[in-house]
């Protein structure tokens, strides 16, 4: 049995301007009693203003899970809270203000979180806040996820796999197997066309290698300074300037392409090309339009070995023709992968996807949709202090100071991000019974999607009946 995947967190606050959902005031009237330092299980109170141990400290807002406790045992009545305005505007439709939040406080310790007040927000949305996982296995007494005394693999398989095998009447292999590549957790960083300051560009860098997973970065991108790291890179080349990065296709595992109609007919020769400089995998990167599912048959059918499908930052196709309602990311996953199963070419191909991913639950739910992994970009952002705003367009606004942060600090929050991540992805799965996360691979009988329970559940008291003329 491989040795269990852990992620090493570590507590990593920033001293970087970032929203709160809850803005606490300690008022004049204080006297520094500490009654809230003991009510408070989250330590939003302490003690140690100006370094005297005697007077309260400006409450933690960052951490505050509104319980209320502390207003309500504050025996002088001096701490008053209210919502923060700033958390009010950020985000959009998709991309909640509570996500900025959560996100932010997951790479700070890398913990999974926890809110006092209990859920209280709706059952159902748009995307994946549309399905729930099957938990019927979380009453199973052994069920043991984040804490390691049951064995859960995360690891998935990156390339192309043959569907059956060929043997020769001496029992010798005769089908040629194709190069493989395992990663931990599936999970890939996608930043190839975001402009990063160097200091968070190394920093994502370094985070991946440190969590043995990949960076998708264009080729323009990687410095001189990244070569120690170059195994966890993937390098986006024209496929036309092969031969002019022959060095760099070299010393990756995996180089990307990004599709149009003419490396769609010479495919074949490019993979061809990239094998002759080393045992690389190749990846076709492709937008999620409509009809998707149809060209990335193609492309498997061609011998694609892995295909990014890249939905919108808000988790649908792009490019919606014609006024339609876009599809969701988690239609779109499903489309292409029903589509390569009704083919039988499924297990012939890794499907890798991104666009809208932006909780640790969506990485699952993704898979469970058909994906074989995930590439994310956003949420890493985030942890360190980056804001997002949705109208009238994607605005994304870095934090005042983030280009002065140690390349440390930027790879441990996330790595915190990503253990907080791994372990909810545990938990779901343990709770689920499912012990490998190839497994959750379309696996749509273990989820519930709200629409067609709705549809079974109502349709046919609120479908509206044909008027039929004699």
């Amino acid at each position: 049995m491989p040795k269990k995947y852990h992620i090493e967190t570590k507590i990593t606050p920033l001293e970087l301007d970032f929203i709160y959902k809850f803005r606490i005031e300690r008022g004049e009237n204080c006297i520094n009693c500490g009654k809230c330092t003991k009510v408070c299980i989250y330590e939003v109170h302490r003690r140690g203003r100006d370094g005297d141990p005697r007077k309260m400290a400006q409450p933690g807002t960052v951490s505050c899970r509104n319980c209320f406790r502390c207003i309500q045992e504050c025996p002088r009545g001096a701490l008053e809270k209210s919502l923060d305005r700033d958390f009010l505007n950020i985000g959009g439709s998709y991309w909640k203000p509570d996500m900025f939040v959560t996100l932010w406080k997951q790479a700070e310790d890398g913990k999974v979180p926890v809110t006092g007040a209990g859920y209280r927000g709706p059952f159902t949305g748009p995307g994946f806040d549309g399905m729930w996982t099957d938990m019927s296995e979380i009453v199973r007494p052994t069920r043991d996820g984040i804490h390691g005394r049951e064995y859960i693999s995360t690891s998935v398989e990156l390339g192309r796999k043959l569907n059956h095998l060929v043997f020769d009447e001496n029992a010798q292999l005769v089908s040629k197997t194709h190069p493989t590549v395992d990663i931990p957790i599936p999970i890939v960083f996608d930043f190839v066309h975001e402009k990063l300051a160097p200091n968070v560009k190394a920093g994502i860098v370094k985070a991946a290698a440190k969590l043995n997973t990949f960076v998708v970065l264009s080729a323009n991108d990687i410095t001189p300074d990244m070569k120690g790291d170059i195994k966890n890179i993937i390098p986006v080349v024209p496929y036309k300037d092969i031969d002019a990065n022959q060095d760099l296709v070299r010393s990756v595992r995996a180089v990307a392409f990004e599709h149009d109609g003419e490396l769609e007919k010479s495919l074949p020769a490019v993979i061809e090309k990239v094998k002759k400089l080393g045992n690389v995998l190749t990846i076709v990167r492709i937008p999620a339009t409509r009809s998707v599912e149809d060209t990335v048959l193609k492309l498997a059918q061609t011998g694609a070995e892995i295909i990014h499908v890249i939905a919108d930052y808000r988790g649908t196709e792009i490019n919606t023709a014609g006024g339609e309602k876009p599809l969701l990311s988690r239609d779109v996953i499903r489309a292409v992968h029903l589509k390569l199963v009704d083919e039988r070419v499924r297990d012939e191909v890794t499907i890798l996807f991104s666009g809208g991913i932006a909780m640790a639950e969506h990485v699952p739910k993704a898979m469970i949709c058909g994906a074989d992994l995930t590439a994310i970009d956003i949420p890493l952002l985030i942890a360190i202090g980056t804001r997002l705003y949705e109208e009238p367009e994607k605005i994304l606004v870095f934090a005042e100071g983030v280009e002065s942060l140690s390349v440390n600090t930027v790879t441990q929050r996330m790595v915190n991000l990503m253990g907080a991540w791994h372990s909810q992805l545990l938990e779901v799965m343990g709770a689920m019974g499912i012990r490998e996360a190839r497994r959750l691979r379309g696996e749509t009988g273990r989820a519930i999607f709200y629409e067609e329970i709705d549809a079974d559940t109502f349709g046919k008291l609120f479908k509206k009946s044909e008027t039929v003329s004699l």
